[in-house]
């Protein structure tokens, strides 16, 4: 449980401040996202994905490879642009 409150709040901490690289991954997450089924319109966030309950604008920044629970984010998480957003060294999150 410990692990998915992590992923939650780094989600939403690098939302707020996102590098280049971060926010390109970002993009192309969403990008598979508007073209899902899944994402609904929220009532308290303008977008969700119906399958995991998350605000879509937040759950793109996950650091989490594999974040999407139908595995839709592989293709773009499989290549450099996911490689260059983890971070080299052990920090505070």
């Amino acid at each position: 449980m410990f692990d998915k409150v992590r992923e939650i709040a780094e989600s939403w901490i690098i939302s707020e401040n996102p590098s280049e690289t971060q926010l390109k991954l970002a993009e192309e997450r969403l990008k598979i996202c508007k073209g899902c089924d899944k994402m609904v319109k929220g009532t308290l966030v303008e977008f969700k994905c119906s399958e995991c309950g998350c605000p879509i604008h937040k759950k793109i920044f996950s650091p989490k490879f594999d974040a999407c629970p139908l595995h839709k984010w592989l293709d773009v998480e499989n290549t450099k642009l996911y490689t260059d957003t983890q971070k080299k060294s052990k920090s505070f999150l």
